[in-house]
């Protein structure tokens, strides 16, 4: 038996939240689980808002502020976590479980404060080298599919389809017969699609109707966790 594709589509909301709601509206048209990884400052300015995405969708950390992690020493990071764990609870009554490291920096110590703080995954690592530019949260090469690191599973950022990214930035740019084309060839059984919330709408409901046709399962990062803990 075939295995399903799965596409984890995630919102990175780190500042301006002017485009999110007309992307989860694409969202709930053809009905896509997702996360929303936010960052303690914006949970913390638009609290009403937050309460009402997560009606529908996993909110998670994104850290208090956006602050890089390689610039951060051990007590700033669990100051980092410990401030956004005490706001989500006190906001949803809950703990949060994935996390995203801004700009996914993520490294050892990192990943155990994680451990430490309950959280139960975490999706930062970028298992490819993203093409035409050097990026930051690049460590080299990782497993694609998502995998357990201690008692953390990584969700790894897989957004590239023959080096080509699958984030809100590209498919905007990109004339939409192109990832057309890309999937056409090839459709990994485990995909990731990244958007900020402050990114370009165009042809981003064009790649959600794609997806949705080449038969991929949308899991939020809490499904996916759920499914790899069964294993």
């Amino acid at each position: 038996m075939k295995k399903s594709r799965v596409c984890f589509i995630s919102i990175d909301v780190e500042d301006g939240i002017e485009n999110l709601d007309k992307i989860l509206d694409i969202f709930k048209k053809y009905d896509i689980s997702a996360t929303l990884f936010i960052t303690g400052e914006v949970l913390q300015k638009h609290r009403d808002k937050a309460k009402e995405w997560a009606r529908d969708y996993e909110i998670a950390c994104h850290s208090f502020t956006h602050r890089f992690w390689d610039r951060l020493d051990k007590e700033e990071r669990k100051k980092e976590l410990e401030d956004f764990i005490a706001l989500y609870q006190n906001t949803f009554s809950r703990k949060p479980v994935g996390f995203r490291a801004p700009s996914h920096l993520i490294d050892k110590e990192g990943m155990k404060l994680l451990e430490e703080k309950g959280f139960l995954y975490d999706s930062s690592v970028v298992p490819h080298y993203p093409p035409l530019k050097k990026y930051r949260g690049y460590q080299g090469k990782k497993p694609l599919m998502p995998y357990f690191k201690g008692e953390i599973l990584e969700i790894p950022v897989r957004g590239q389809i023959f080096g080509i990214p699958l984030v809100g930035a590209w498919i905007s740019q990109l004339p939409h017969c192109f990832y057309k084309i890309l999937f056409f060839v090839h459709c990994p059984q485990f995909i990731t699609l990244n958007i900020h919330s402050w990114d370009s709408l165009k042809n981003f409901e064009k790649t959600i109707k794609l997806l949705r046709n080449k038969n991929y399962q949308f899991l939020n990062g809490r499904k996916i966790y759920k499914n790899y803990q069964q294993r």
